[in-house]
């Protein structure tokens, strides 16, 4: 992940934002040596003149044109270096796989594979005769179930290299986790329902296991998609 600054603007701080957007942000103020910066996942400040990549950057930058109008009029955040202690009680915002964030990083991985497992169990259980049968009802069984799977992985990938992306496919994935059962189970009364000549309803039945995993989704939806769209670990941790 790119670097990300803050920087003391009237006893706030402000950021994140890259290196080349703080530098900018500097080169408008009058003496931007005595601003104070920290590095985002660093809890000290430091006034920018003392840290070398922005002090580099600073001489290297051009004063701006006074012929030209200001884009943005930015007020001088004006904190003297000696003033560096009243911010060491300043908590760092969260980021990284940890906390609750972490919670969920384990379920999605031990989720994953047991959803593997499962319909590899599933498979292995149907004989040649029902193969010989319902093939085509069952590989559309296996192709929902298997794009389940494709998106849980993918969904993973995204978890682990902190991509922006990765809320709105977990979301996704709670989604899907909850609708493709209810689905399923629908196609496959539908299928027996017509090959049988019995009546839809006879296989919509659901067994105690069933409905305790339904039950668990619609806990488990109702618990991470609030906290992924409301977290601040999240929000600072997929930036990528």
């Amino acid at each position: 992940m790119a670097d990300l600054w803050f920087y003391a603007d009237g006893g706030q701080r402000r950021g994140p934002m890259p290196i080349s957007e703080l530098v900018t942000l500097l080169s408008r103020i009058a003496d931007p040596r005595r601003v104070l910066v920290r590095r985002h996942g660093v809890e000290n400040w430091t006034p920018a003149g003392e840290v070398h990549e922005i002090a580099q950057q600073l001489l290297q930058s051009p004063p701006p044109d006074p012929a030209s109008p200001p884009v943005e009029v930015i007020r001088e955040p004006a904190i003297p270096a000696e003033d560096a202690a009243a911010f060491k009680n300043v908590q760092p915002e969260p980021t990284g796989i940890s906390g609750w964030l972490g919670l969920l990083a384990f379920g999605q991985v031990i989720g994953t594979m047991r959803l593997v497992v499962s319909i590899a169990q599933y498979v292995q259980s149907i004989s040649d005769d029902v193969w010989a049968v319902f093939s085509i009802e069952i590989r559309g069984e296996i192709a929902l179930n298997g794009a389940l799977i494709c998106l849980a992985i993918w969904t993973t990938v995204l978890l682990f290299i902190q991509s922006r992306r990765f809320p709105a496919f977990f979301i996704a994935q709670m989604i899907c986790a909850l609708l493709i059962p209810v689905i399923d189970r629908v196609w496959i009364a539908s299928i027996f329902s017509v090959a049988l000549n019995r009546p839809f309803t006879d296989f919509l039945a659901v067994g105690p296991a069933e409905v305790g995993r339904m039950i668990v989704g619609v806990i488990s939806a109702a618990v991470w998609i609030p906290y992924v769209l409301r977290s601040r670990r999240v929000a600072n941790t997929f930036t990528e």
